[in-house]
C-alpha cells in the first residue's frame, strides 16, 4: 500500500502513535511524519504546511494522531485526494467538560469544544477508535459507524520483554501514569490506606509514578491518611516504565467514576498485562470488549475504594493468583495487543479505505 503521512502537532513519545507508527513499519508499510512541535495555530498551520511539503507529498493516506482535533481543518486541505485517517483518541468535550470539569456543561467553552470535536471527526474519511464503546460516543457527535474503524490501543515491544516477576519478601503494586481524573488515583490512595489498616495483610510496598492534576491532592490525602508503605516518585522517563514495571508483582490501572474511564481501556492496562503482570483496573464496557475479568485482569468496580482495597489484598495474599492472572494476560495481550497485531489490524482497514 502506499506510504502513510502521520501529520501534526503531535508528540512522537505518546504510547500510542508510537505502537501505530511501530505497528505499521512492522507490516511493511512506509511511514512519513509530517510534524511540528505545538503551538498556536496561527504559527503551526505555515510550519505543518512546510513540514508537509517537504515530507510527505508521496503520501496517499494522511493521519492525524491523539489529540490534535485543531490540525483537522490544515491535514484535509492538504490532504486534497488523499484520505484523510483521524485518531482522536478522545473527544475534548468529553475529557475538558466530562473528566476533567474544566468547563460548566452549558458554557461557551463547553460548546466550543464540542464543536471542535464535531468539526475534526466531521473532516476524516476514516476515524479510528480503541473501543467500540468509545466509538459509540463520535457516533453520538454525528459520526456514521461506516466511517469507524477499532484499532485497539496495545503496548509497545519494550513492555513485552519485560522479565517475570521475581521472588520478593514484600509484594510490590507499581502504578505508572498521570495522574488525572480518569485514572482515580485519589481512589487508590484511599484504597491503600484501608489496605494498610487491614490486620495481618502480607507485607506490600506501593509505587506510584508519574504528575498530572490530581497529583498533590493524592499526596496530601497521602499524608492525611499515614500511609507508610506507598511512595510518590514523581514523573518519570517514559523509557523507564518497563523497569519499574519489573519490580512490581502487581499492577494497578485506571479507577475513574466517571462515564469515560468505563468506555477506555487504558496504555497502563495494556503495558501491565503485555509485562505478564497481574493487573487490576476499574471495569466497564470498553474493558470487557477485550479482556475478561477473572482471567486475563482483576477489575473492580470504578470509583469505589473497599472493593479496590479488597481486590488488592486478595492478590497480596495469593501468590498463585497472581501468577495465573499474569500468565493469562500476557497471553491475551500476544493475541490481540503486540506492535504487529495492532500494525496487521490497521494496515487491513487502510488497505480497504484507499480501494473503497
Amino acid at each position: 500500500m502506499t506510504p502513510v503521512c502521520f501529520f501534526g502537532a503531535w508528540d512522537p513519545a505518546y504510547p500510542r502513535n508510537r505502537v501505530l507508527r511501530e505497528g505499521l513499519r512492522l507490516s511493511g508499510v512506509e511511514v512519513l511524519e509530517a510534524r511540528v512541535r505545538g503551538r498556536k495555530v496561527l504559527f503551526r498551520y505555515p510550519a505543518l504546511a512546510l513540514e508537509f511539503m517537504r515530507r510527505a507529498r508521496r503520501a496517499g493516506i494522511v493521519l492525524v494522531p491523539e489529540f490534535r482535533h485543531k490540525d483537522m481543518p490544515l491535514a484535509r486541505l492538504l490532504a486534497g485526494r488523499r484520505k484523510l485517517v483521524f485518531d482522536p483518541l478522545v473527544s475534548r468535550h468529553d475529557t475538558l467538560v466530562g473528566d476533567w470539569g474544566l468547563h460548566a456543561s452549558e458554557s461557551f467553552q463547553a460548546r466550543w469544544n464540542l464543536a471542535i470535536d464535531r468539526a475534526a471527526l466531521g473532516r476524516a474519511d476514516l476515524v479510528l477508535c480503541d473501543t467500540w464503546a468509545h466509538g459509540a460516543l463520535y457516533e453520538s457527535l454525528g459520526l456514521p459507524r461506516a466511517r469507524l474503524a477499532r484499532v485497539l490501543v496495545g503496548a509497545e515491544t519494550m513492555f513485552f520483554e519485560v522479565p517475570p516477576p521475581r521472588p520478593a519478601p514484600e509484594v510490590r503494586i507499581v502504578y505508572v501514569g498521570g495522574f488525572l481524573p480518569l485514572h482515580g488515583t485519589l481512589t487508590v490512595v484511599e484504597a491503600l490506606g484501608r489496605l494498610e489498616r487491614e490486620r495481618a495483610v502480607p507485607a506490600f510496598r506501593c509505587e506510584l509514578a508519574g504528575t498530572g492534576i490530581e497529583f498533590e491532592a493524592a499526596r496530601l490525602l497521602a499524608r492525611e491518611s499515614g500511609l507508610e508503605r506507598t511512595e510518590f516518585t514523581g514523573r518519570v522517563a517514559y523509557e523507564q516504565s518497563p523497569e519499574l514495571l519489573a519490580r512490581a508483582h502487581i499492577v494497578l490501572g485506571a479507577f475513574g467514576a466517571g462515564a469515560k474511564a468505563g468506555r477506555v481501556i487504558p496504555h497502563k492496562v495494556y503495558q501491565g498485562v503485555a509485562a505478564g503482570r497481574a493487573v487490576v483496573t476499574g471495569d466497564g464496557p470498553g474493558l470487557r470488549e477485550v479482556f475478561e475479568p477473572g482471567r486475563h485482569l482483576c477489575a473492580v468496580p470504578r470509583g469505589d475504594a473497599a472493593a479496590l482495597a479488597g481486590a488488592l489484598s486478595s492478590l497480596i495474599r495469593d501468590g498463585a493468583l497472581r501468577e495465573r492472572l499474569g500468565a493469562q494476560g500476557r497471553a491475551r495481550a500476544l493475541e490481540v495487543a503486540t506492535p504487529e497485531r495492532i500494525g496487521a489490524g490497521l494496515k487491513a482497514e487502510l488497505e480497504k479505505l484507499e480501494a473503497a
